[in-house]
């Protein structure tokens, strides 16, 4: 009876604490987030049963969950880390209560391939929660299309060898790993609206049921990829859901875009250029309306200069001028969640980034370009918690993540973007 007592108040105390779902931050995808515990591995609780004096007690972290399409359970070492310690994809997961340990609710998430992840609650309360939350994001993921399985990809040192990885399909990337148990991606591909997604009709380096995906916005060797399946259900599958997604991507921006389009040529109607755009002008330059071609994927830039000077208004020539290219070293983050060190140039409109600096001077193909004009409103943008950083991110849903040696150096990017968004704004 003084048991049951005992854990009825238990559970009353765990309700009244801050729920898990408040402390999250819902514009950055996150469910839920807290603290739980997790008692240290084999390997680590061997190393600490030989060192003297060592303590054997669970480790506390703070665990961040987000749905799709994330759908992981993220480990921090503390709420206010930057840099994530762990990951656990969620996709296809089993969460089940389990009897307590050390005065801790247990908890487990198991899968097939990944094995199980046993953690710790402070009270009943916040174990059930958990398995609430978690158990949702599973299911949404599983409703949404996430796929995972192991393929073979092309690449490697020599270029033409085929290694085994653990893929993961959520929403528009495609990632993969050395093995399922690890939490950072070798490599990822964002299947964006320039991507395609076809079979092979020929076996490739000996295997027989090949795929291939390209993306003609990139101008290196990765430019085209293959993969290999061991049925041809499977690849046909594969194949399938890469092209949903690519799919749905399009309709994002082309829905995205023909909203900004709107929200543009009203601003031009409204104005008087708008009114008077067939009207010859002061210097006998004619604009036309038609000359406008909004919800256009892209643009000529040098077309676009012309119709900017085609009027020969002194003073029009006078406001508009090229923003001056800017070049230098920056820190990019990488989806492998460590910063690495890039040299940038700024020009034409465009946010390219070399290997190194040599690259650039040696005129090699740059590793990434960023079309400024496909940047979203708000976009470029300093990082609140730290103002050296600064984040990127366009109309596909990529989003860019560049550390500058100062605080005073990012804000000299960020108004060189700034002014070339500016000066190709002048087209509309």
């Amino acid at each position: 009876m003084g048991q049951e007592i005992s854990k009825c108040v238990e559970d009353m105390t765990g309700a009244m604490d801050t729920d898990i779902t408040e402390q999250s931050n819902k514009e950055d995808g996150e469910v839920a987030a807290g603290f739980l515990f997790q008692r240290p591995s084999r390997s680590k609780l061997a190393g600490l049963k030989k060192a003297a004096g060592a303590s054997r007690s669970m480790k506390r972290a703070w665990y961040v969950l987000r749905g799709w399409p994330d759908c992981t359970l993220t480990t921090y070492k503390d709420r206010f880390s930057p840099t994530p310690t762990g990951v656990i994809h969620l996709l296809k997961c089993d969460v089940k209560a389990k009897p307590a340990e050390d005065d801790k609710y247990h908890f487990q998430i198991h899968h097939s391939s990944h094995g199980s992840r046993h953690l710790f609650a402070e009270n009943s309360h916040l174990m059930h929660r958990w398995i609430t939350e978690i158990t949702n994001v599973v299911e949404e993921s599983s409703s949404m299309g996430g796929m995972e399985g192991n393929l073979k990809k092309r690449g490697g040192i020599r270029l033409h060898t085929w290694q085994s990885r653990w893929f993961m399909l959520m929403g528009s990337d495609l990632a993969w790993y050395e093995k399922p148990t690890d939490s950072f991606p070798r490599g990822e591909i964002t299947l964006g609206s320039q991507v395609i997604a076809k079979n092979c009709d020929k076996p490739v380096g000996g295997e027989k049921y090949v795929f291939e995906i390209i993306d003609s916005a990139r101008h290196d060797f990765k430019r085209r990829r293959e993969f290999a399946c061991e049925t041809s259900l499977d690849r046909k599958y594969w194949v399938e859901q890469i092209q949903i997604s690519i799919k749905s991507q399009k309709a994002a921006l082309s829905k995205h875009q023909m909203k900004r389009s709107a929200s543009r040529s009203s601003t031009i109607s409204r104005s008087t250029l708008g009114e008077e755009s067939d009207e010859e002008g002061e210097g006998g330059g004619r604009i036309n309306s038609s000359e406008v071609k909004e919800g256009e994927e892209g643009w000529n830039l040098t077309k676009s200069i012309n119709n900017i000077f085609r009027s020969t208004d002194n003073d029009m020539v006078d406001v508009m001028h090229f923003p001056e290219p800017k070049t230098g070293a920056m820190q990019k983050h990488s989806s492998y969640l460590v910063w690495q060190t890039k040299f940038f140039e700024c020009k034409d409109g465009e946010l390219k980034y070399w290997k190194n600096e040599t690259a650039h001077e040696n005129q090699k193909p740059e590793s990434a370009v960023i079309r400024l004009s496909e940047l979203q409103r708000g976009s470029p943008s300093s990082n609140p918690v730290d103002r050296a950083n600064i984040l990127l991110a366009t109309d596909t849903g990529k989003v860019y993540s560049f550390r500058c040696k100062s605080e005073e150096d990012a804000n000299d990017w960020l108004n060189n973007i700034n002014e070339w968004q500016r000066f190709l704004n002048m087209k509309d």
